[in-house]
């Protein structure tokens, strides 16, 4: 596993009376890059600053190479290896690139023919990498646009960061020169480097990073791996669909607002439509998935653009801009492919609907469902052969176990006896999976029988030992008793597993979940809660979270049914699931069983 070189907690930024940030958790691996995205105003930029020394953290904790680092500024953040290339470009109009490179970085004022001549080498060298032919001693005013930024670029490069962080640079910048300029990330990832990549644009994103972090309203959304996303709940979790100025009003002001160029760089199909259902735009993707001639700007009837729909379709279709509400139709045969239409009102600032968002996918190969029907698959054939494979180790390892009670017999020395007491130690341990991987594999048992919550919880927290520890999750527990229930012990362990699960895909590295066991005994019930630091729960979905197929969740093999299913379970034993969240800080989910068996231990 890549160590973590920067580690940000709790980061809370405030201008006047707007706050930026509310609470942004963040880690940065080594040699990776990790793209920040988000909308207009959504709190990356202020994010990078902060990270930069250009702006002053108000609140909140930096680790860097796990040291805490309390307060830093531009200087003290370039001493660290720390390195912005921000939207406003901070060069010297009259002076050359050579000047451009090194400026703040010279050793000292008068600098020496050699020195000069090394500055030159050095410039030329790190330049070339650009491949853009710049001229060294030419001032940059007489530079084009692209030029400027790549010697603004290089001006970072030249002092050689541990961390690079790059804001917003594709608006200025041709679409070949942005791929060499990917090209030189690649190659800064290869060698080291660790580098954030700020950018508004969606599709940039598929192209140069490794993680993605998605930030909202000043609110980190999550944190996924790119290979595992789902381009359409990605934009649904980043992208506010809200008028951003009044003047000009409506949908106008929408594109004008977001940049119809990022909306036609989107990687899946958008289509606006107006209060009227009429058709003002559609982007580049959404034209070639529905077979038709782009561009598409022009005020043509819903029916006209969509008439491959049926009458119902079509009508469930534009309810998101008569009833304001998010709809999907899917299955749709068209033009020898099956498309997904996924709908959602877009509002004004005085919360009224002024159109919608309207997102096409080509389903064709529905590669959702089939991956999810993999994994199902192969969890099955893995819980059969894990079953097999533990019954198979389980001789040998007796065998081993013996012959260490037999050692121990022996007369050793001090040394040599602790070393057995650790691997005998180390085989108990081994033992204890083992058991935990059989019965977890049992399907015939009895559904209902004594069992100890405690201890279903160690054991799932034994079998996601390894999750845990590749992300360094911390588990505080916390059992006030250790109360007899009868349950179906399999169908609690799924439980507790898709909320730990859950718990672990919301927090960051080096993450805290607890777990807390409370025995209530004058009204016969336990409350098991399980908290973790993560990204937390918005209150606009907090009451869809237990609803089948819903997901806050942008990896595309993610379709929705693990709190259902947990809500499922809770309610036939009885119970009550109930979860509590502070966005950008904590998320608890609350489980009340009765204890309705016997309660003086299992036999």
């Amino acid at each position: 596993m890549k160590r973590t070189i920067l580690s940000m907690r709790q980061i809370k930024h405030q201008f006047g009376g707007y706050l930026a940030l509310h609470g942004v958790d963040f880690n940065l691996l080594e040699g990776e890059i990790h793209a920040l995205v988000g909308d207009h105003r959504s709190g990356k930029t202020t994010f990078g600053k902060i990270i930069a020394g250009v702006e002053k953290k108000q609140s909140g904790y930096m680790y860097f190479q796990g040291r805490e680092i309390p307060q830093q500024n531009i200087k003290q953040a370039q001493k660290l290896g720390i390195g912005m290339v921000c939207q406003r470009q901070n060069m010297v109009m009259s002076l050359n690139a050579v000047d451009n490179i090194y400026s703040g970085y010279r050793k000292s004022f008068f600098i020496t023919a050699a020195d000069r001549r090394k500055m030159d080498s050095e410039s030329r060298k790190i330049l070339d990498r650009f491949d853009t032919g710049i001229p060294l001693h030419t001032p940059l005013y007489k530079l084009n646009e692209t030029q400027q930024l790549i010697v603004n670029i290089c001006s970072v490069l030249i002092r050689h960061p541990k961390v690079l962080i790059i804001d917003e640079i594709a608006a200025n910048m041709p679409p070949e020169q942005l791929e060499l300029v990917f090209s030189v990330l690649r190659e800064l990832k290869a060698e080291g480097t660790s580098l954030i990549y700020i950018t508004s644009n969606f599709s940039e994103i598929f192209k140069i990073a490794d993680r993605v972090t998605v930030f909202k309203d000043g609110f980190r959304k999550g944190t996924e791996v790119v290979t595992a996303l789902d381009p359409a709940r990605l934009i649904e979790i980043a992208f506010n669909p809200q008028e951003d100025r009044s003047d000009p009003p409506g949908l106008r002001g929408f594109l004008d607002a977001y940049q119809e160029s990022i909306i036609n760089d989107l990687p899946i199909g958008e289509v606006l439509v107006n209060e009227e259902l009429e058709v003002v735009f559609s982007n580049v993707q959404a034209c070639t998935i529905l077979g038709v001639e782009p561009p598409r700007d022009t005020s043509e009837p819903l029916d006209e653009l969509f008439y491959f729909l049926s009458e119902d379709q079509r009508t469930h279709l534009s309810e998101a801009v008569t009833k304001g509400t998010a709809v999907e139709v899917g299955g749709v045969q068209h033009n020898d492919s099956i498309i997904k239409l996924t709908a959602g009102p877009i509002y004004s600032k005085k919360k009224q609907i002024i159109g919608a968002n309207i997102f096409i996918e080509d389903v064709s190969f529905d590669y959702q469902t089939r991956e999810y029907l993999m994994k199902a698959r192969k969890a099955a054939n893995t819980a059969e052969l894990a079953a097999g494979v533990a019954h198979e180790i389980k001789n040998p390892l007796a065998i081993i176990q013996n012959y260490v009670e037999l050692l121990k017999m022996s007369a050793l020395s001090q040394d040599d006896m602790g070393s057995l007491q650790s691997i005998e130690k180390e085989l108990y341990r081994i033992t204890e999976i083992i058991g935990n991987l059989l019965s977890f594999s049992k399907v015939r048992q009895a559904p209902f029988q004594p069992v100890s919550i405690t201890k279903i919880l160690d054991e799932v927290l034994l079998l996601l030992g390894h999750k845990l520890s590749l992300k360094q999750i911390k588990i505080e527990k916390r059992y006030d008793d250790d109360p007899i229930l009868t349950a179906d012990e399999n169908k609690l362990k799924q439980l507790f597993m898709n909320l730990i699960m859950n718990a672990i895909e919301a927090v960051l590295e080096e993450g805290i979940i607890q777990v807390h066991l409370i025995r209530r005994t004058k009204e016969g019930l336990i409350d098991i809660r399980i908290t973790d630091n993560g990204y937390g729960i918005s209150e606009d979905v907090s009451d869809k979270i237990f609803s089948p197929f819903f997901t806050t969740k942008m990896a595309r093999t993610n379709i929705g049914l693990g709190l259902s299913i947990c809500q499922t379970i809770v309610e036939s034993h009885a119970g009550v699931m109930k979860f509590s969240s502070v966005p950008g800080e904590h998320t608890t989910f609350s489980i009340t069983l009765p204890i309705t068996g016997s309660d003086q231990g299992l036999a």
